[in-house]
């Protein structure tokens, strides 16, 4: 019987993670447009996760005469392991990059070697890969200036690690992208550090987390859609009080709480 590993809160964990990545120069190449995909991950009560990336292309849907053709194109890569754990409260990582062929970009696919991990109190247990290939629709995307585009993908830590009896674990890759430039972010600080909290929005259909960074509290949700949502605060160590702010607007930007302090 297998059974999904999650956080002791009362919503379905969820992570973002993004590390800062570098940006080339854009440079015009004829009938290319160029692709910058970053990483983020969705903050999760494990230690680490490792996920072996190899390859990164994109489906392109080119219209040739009135005759639409659709082919993949492979981006650049630094193919290896990443501890997405790494990637979390608004920091990114330049994954894939390159020229693609100009015209619709449809989809996305990952294929993921073999090497996945998951630490779990201090125990790196080997993460089953069935399927080494993600297809993902791509519903967001970013242009930084003619004909160069990003995409933010997110990876759910949490909904991808599966976990099976006698501490076997299975990887199923859940991915996500959203528009980092016209989503909307929430931001702020959670004290004391002691309280060692849980942050979460759910929105549209999805729970979004993050973790408070363990020096500051600062914490940052990102690539959250229009509308509104409310903030739960989940306190999970030394006898502190959950909280939750409701009713909080978000669009288009970056929405800031300031510093919030748990009770007893």
């Amino acid at each position: 019987m297998k059974t999904i590993l999650k956080i002791a809160i009362p919503v379905a964990a969820f992570l973002m993670l993004l590390l800062l990545g570098c940006k080339k120069e854009s440079s015009s190449v004829q009938g290319k447009q160029q692709l910058q995909i970053f990483l983020t991950d969705n903050p999760v009560n494990f230690q680490a996760v490792n996920i072996n990336i190899q390859k990164v292309e994109v489906k392109i849907e080119v219209d040739s005469g009135g005759v639409e053709r659709e082919f993949w194109d492979a981006l650049q890569i630094r193919p290896g392991i990443y501890n997405i754990l790494n990637f979390r409260n608004g920091v990114d990582t330049l994954l894939a990059q390159g020229f693609v062929t100009t015209g619709e970009i449809k989809k996305l696919r990952i294929t993921l070697g073999t090497g996945n991990t998951v630490v779990v109190d201090n125990v790196t247990y080997p993460l089953t890969l069935k399927k080494p290939e993600v297809i993902i629709d791509i519903d967001d995307i970013s242009e930084i200036n003619s004909g160069s585009f990003k995409i933010h993908i997110d990876f759910d830590a949490c909904g991808s690690v599966i976990r099976i009896n006698n501490n076997q674990f299975e990887l199923q890759p859940r991915i996500r992208t959203f528009d980092n430039d016209h989503d909307g972010k929430i931001e702020g600080r959670v004290l004391p550090k002691d309280a060692k909290a849980i942050v979460s929005i759910t929105a549209n259909g999805q729970t979004l987390i993050a973790l408070p960074d363990d020096d500051d509290g600062e914490f940052k949700i990102r690539g959250i859609k229009a509308g509104t949502v409310d903030l739960e605060i989940n306190a999970t160590a030394n006898g502190y009080r959950d909280t939750v702010i409701k009713n909080i607007q978000v669009g288009n930007r970056e929405v800031k709480l300031g510093t919030i302090t748990l009770r007893k």
